[in-house]
């Protein structure tokens, strides 16, 4: 707590959003992302602060903590103008090169990301927006359980902001591991729609306990016939067919081939 008012009491006295032309009654809408200060301006406005302030040993170490967002071997994560356009139709977000971070940094990162994404999920009620999950798997790490517990949240509130949430991961097993199972369970149970494809093993088995599955089912998940799946919605299920025309797998490139 000493820290954060000291903080508090370092952006009054320097104002350093005011030396952005930021105040509390600015609208800020149609500012640039350079137009917001970064960890480097805030870094530098600590160091001002430690020259004349009595309270020194709470800011070294506030300082110590900024100088590394600043200045240290993450800074190029932390410091810098966002380069996402929150007005685009369609945002990409590539989180893979974060599987090779540290836990700190995923846990921080990904509650970045999170946040943002719930944010535009929910600031207007009355546009439909649509959060896609590929290779959820990436995102199942007991050691960062954040990410799970947010879609968790997201899966259960989304409906209430004409939100949706899609899911897309190779199997069951890694969202029903004894570690996160309390999260991932339902993230497989909530959705309204589900649609589930071929698999074997423990995944097929976890599936048709989860979903109890009948053994007509389960053979079709069993043999794998590409193009099927069987789908649910709400109570209803039925094997379905993908019939997806030349023109489409031309989009997806080399790799979309029948």
């Amino acid at each position: 707590m000493g820290v954060l008012k000291t903080l508090s009491c370092a952006a009054r006295r320097h104002y350093q959003y005011a030396d952005f032309g930021i105040t509390w009654d600015t609208d800020v809408s149609g500012f640039k992302p350079t137009d917001f200060p970064t960890f480097k301006d805030l870094y530098a406005l600590l160091l001002k602060r430690l020259e004349i302030s009595e309270d020194k040993k709470n800011l070294e170490y506030l300082t110590v903590i900024i100088r590394e967002l600043a200045k240290g071997s993450d800074s190029f994560l932390w410091n810098g103008t966002t380069t996402v356009n929150p007005k685009s139709r369609f945002i990409c977000l590539d989180t893979f090169d974060l599987q090779n971070t540290s836990d700190t940094i995923k846990k921080t990162q990904y509650y970045n990301i999170l946040t943002w994404a719930w944010e535009q999920m929910s600031k207007n009620r009355s546009e439909k927006v649509l959060l896609v999950c590929d290779e959820a798997y990436l995102l199942v790490d007991p050691n960062v359980p954040q990410s799970l517990i947010f879609l968790r949240n997201v899966a259960k509130r989304a409906r209430k902001y004409e939100a949706g949430l899609i899911i897309i991961s190779h199997s069951v097993v890694d969202f029903l591991d004894p570690a996160v199972k309390m999260y991932g369970q339902a993230l497989m149970d909530i959705p309204a729609y589900k649609i589930l494809m071929g698999c074997d093993g423990k995944n097929l088995a976890e599936t048709a306990e989860l979903y109890s599955l009948t053994e007509v089912e389960q053979d079709h998940l069993f043999n794998k016939k590409r193009g099927y799946a069987l789908f649910f919605a709400g109570a209803k299920r039925m094997l379905i067919r993908f019939d997806i025309p030349d023109y489409k797998l031309r989009y997806m490139g080399k790799g979309g081939g029948r």
